[in-house]
């Protein structure tokens, strides 16, 4: 390979690179402010406000290993307002709050999160932005400089930096999915507590 090819080919692999980790970086700093601005929903149930907060209650201290509701730990509880924080994968804050209605009570619920995989994924950005850099500089300083033509070919390694580049959007795929899983269970238990009247 001649040096204009290989220096061309340097060039264009490390663009894309570039272009592949802002999209990555962007995707995480969107997906934290999605994350920190709290999802709000309602549903109206036929029982008594306290009847299904209490209900709920007893499901958070009762959610097993791996349901979105895990390692909860209630911060208040009031005959109208029932408020979590929790830990973990599905890490989150959530509050419920009852109002009671002439047939039973209307239920709004507000959840927040703050998953720690966005952390990593913006720690795992910073170090991907480094890498393709020291990588485009060591390639075209050691190897594109090389009179041996196989040797300057090897310019094509920049797309190692592909490695550090998809966890981004890893980290914040599971972040916004965890968040989901969160807020689909507890708009799941409402529910089920609408349909079943187990808050009478």
């Amino acid at each position: 390979m001649d040096q204009a090819t290989a220096a061309f080919w340097l060039d264009v692999i490390a663009a894309t690179a570039a272009a592949l980790w802002l999209c990555g970086a962007m995707f995480l700093v969107r997906t934290r402010s999605r994350l920190a601005e709290p999802t709000v929903g309602e549903q109206s149930l036929p029982g008594k406000g306290p009847a299904v907060l209490a209900s709920i209650a007893k499901l958070l201290t009762m959610a097993p290993f791996g349901h979105p509701l895990q390692r909860a730990r209630i911060e208040a509880a009031t005959d109208r307002e029932l408020r979590w924080r929790s830990t973990g994968m599905f890490a989150h804050t959530a509050a419920l709050q009852a109002n009671a209605t002439g047939a039973g009570c209307t239920v709004r619920h507000e959840v927040a999160a703050a998953s720690r995989l966005v952390t990593i994924g913006l720690v795992v950005a910073a170090i991907g932005a480094v890498v393709v850099v020291t990588l485009w500089h060591l390639l075209g300083t050691r190897v594109l400089t090389s009179p041996e033509p196989a040797v300057r070919a090897q310019v094509v390694q920049m797309v190692q930096a592909v490695h550090l580049l998809w966890p981004p959007f890893l980290f914040a795929g599971l972040a916004r999915m965890s968040r989901r899983r969160v807020v689909g269970e507890i708009e799941r238990v409402l529910r089920n507590l609408a349909v079943t009247k187990l808050a009478p």
